[in-house]
């Protein structure tokens, strides 16, 4: 009788000792959750200022709306666990489930919430810095505004950050279901320290990505690359490869668009010399599987296409003679050189589709419909700058309210002019704090 008594002790002990284990992990996650706050107040001051309204309204509410699905499973927890213990032990299953959803609803939405405090962290890094990324915030939103804005789309919130290693840019569309399946609340785009102040056509490529995933010019433009290389002759293999890196092609046609030649140079100083583990000249003629780029080599080749079918020749003639210099057909793999030598005859094709076709994307309009390339081409930049390519001749005022004209007349004062890198570096840093200064409208 003692024993059965002792037993029946020992299991209520157990029943309560079990219930206060369930509450303990459930109080736990619900201070998680309460300090889950927005991660613009985790940020320093320094950050914080160089953060606009519309970027923090944007991130404001999607964490609102992470926190307020939290709180809703929380909720329901609670309320499971204030019934009497018998209740509970009935389904303890069902609430130990519920337990390990919310923990991992709470673990992905903390990794959403961290990965925003690193990237607004970097906007007050150094004094200099948050100006510098408002000023690339203002050149997304003008790009956005070209290709989207005729059309009745909405305006995405872009917000940019610095990444201390790597050589080239990314984004994270604003369109993209984050880890915790809430929709991302900014177009994020990552630029590499290493080329922050130099005249690049990145920042064009990757809005590029946002762009196309917003009118549906992904889609189109895969069809369209498909259909235009089988009609020059080539072969249903090249044209699978092509489609396949579509995505990558058409955000490539963004940035020959609005920067022409700067699109070339970027593209070779982003390949230019060899990975540890590619090999010599690997990163230029590497086709790597599941890879949506195209080969470099090709992408740096349809630039200067480009360029020559704008604006017949010019200095982007000297450069395509270099690049194969450098970087010689014999030194290709096999399989690469194939591509290669496929390629080379429906380029003249490609280039042409691409900036002529008129698209449903774009509401029957092309590229060089919407933004011609002559906008800023050679001639047209040549106004900006002093007659001997040494300098400007506009005025702060006048470099903001053109700001895509003026990143291109960096990119010609630093090739053709007789400027250093260190002058251009220091130059387009204060050019950039100014723009960032500019009111998004």
């Amino acid at each position: 009788m003692i024993n059965k008594t002792l037993s029946s002790l020992q299991l209520r002990t157990d029943k309560q000792n079990t219930i206060f284990i369930l509450k303990n992990s459930v109080n736990n996650l619900d201070l998680a959750i309460n300090n889950l706050m927005n991660p613009i107040l985790k940020i320093s001051e320094d950050a914080r200022i160089y953060i606009r309204f519309s970027q923090r309204v944007a991130i404001e509410n999607a964490f609102s709306i992470r926190t307020i699905h939290l709180k809703s499973l929380l909720s329901e927890l609670k309320k499971e666990l204030s019934q009497n213990d018998e209740i509970i032990f009935s389904r303890l299953n069902m609430i130990r489930l519920k337990i390990e959803k919310l923990r991992n609803s709470y673990a992905k939405s903390e990794m959403v919430f961290g990965y925003y405090v690193d990237l607004l962290h970097t906007r007050g890094i150094e004094p200099d810095i948050g100006a510098i990324l408002k000023g690339y915030d203002v050149l997304s939103n003008e790009t956005l505004k070209i290709f989207l804005s005729s059309f009745g789309h909405e305006i995405p919130t872009v917000i940019v950050y610095l990444e201390q290693i790597g050589d080239g840019a990314a984004i994270l569309r604003a369109d993209l279901s984050l880890w915790d399946r809430l929709k991302n609340p900014c177009a994020v785009i990552k630029l590499p320290q290493s080329s922050l102040n130099t005249p690049r056509s990145s920042i064009f490529h990757e809005v590029g990505h946002q762009i196309g995933s917003i009118t549906g010019l992904n889609r189109e433009g895969a069809d369209l690359l498909s259909n235009t290389i089988k009609g020059s002759g080539g072969s249903t293999e090249l044209a699978k490869y092509w489609k396949f890196c579509s995505t990558e092609i058409i955000a490539d046609q963004f940035a020959t668009q609005l920067t022409n030649w700067i699109g070339g140079i970027t593209l070779f100083n982003i390949y230019a010399g060899s990975g540890s583990t590619l090999g010599l000249h690997g990163r230029m003629f590497n086709v790597i599987p599941n890879d949506t780029h195209l080969m470099g080599y090709l992408r740096v080749k349809c630039n200067l296409e480009s360029c020559r079918q704008a604006f017949g020749d010019g200095p982007w003639n000297q450069m395509e003679r270099v690049l194969d210099i450098l970087y010689p057909l014999s030194l290709a793999p096999h399989y690469s050189k194939k591509i290669i030598q496929e390629s080379l005859p429906v380029i003249p094709n490609i280039c042409k589709a691409l900036s002529l076709t008129k698209l449903s994307s774009f509401g029957g309009k092309s590229f060089e419909n919407i933004f011609s390339m002559n906008f800023c081409s050679p001639k047209m930049i040549r106004k900006l700058l002093n007659l001997n390519l040494t300098n400007f001749s506009i005025d702060m005022y006048t470099k903001i309210q053109n700001p895509i004209q003026t990143i291109v007349a960096f990119g010609i004062l630093q090739m053709l002019g007789k400027k250093s890198l260190y002058w251009i570096s220091q130059e387009m840093g204060k050019w950039l704090s100014a723009l960032g200064a500019k009111e998004l409208k």
